[in-house]
């Protein structure tokens, strides 16, 4: 029998670094477009990278729920942001 405290935690864990990821993403996005140059243009870059190996962590760890959903949602337009940089 499975601990659901224990799965309950796991869930808020991927979460919450797939949430932190996402941030990050968006605030190096942000920097990326206040000052476009060549360091933060790839700092965006990575910290993206970054939260697409989260969202495929929370997508392989719980599947396709509503606050996974709804990051990833917000990580894409943050790539389109990132993108018209180019």
């Amino acid at each position: 029998m499975e601990d659901h405290t224990q799965m309950s935690w796991k869930e808020d864990t991927i979460i919450g670094q797939l949430h932190n990821s996402v941030d990050n993403a968006t605030m190096a996005v942000g920097q990326a477009l206040t000052n476009p140059s060549e360091q933060f243009i790839h700092q965006a870059h990575e910290m993206i990278e970054r939260a697409d190996r989260a969202v495929e962590n929370a997508l392989k760890n719980q599947g396709q729920t509503d606050p996974v959903s709804l990051l990833q949602d917000q990580l894409s337009a943050q790539k389109e942001k990132l993108n018209r940089l180019h």
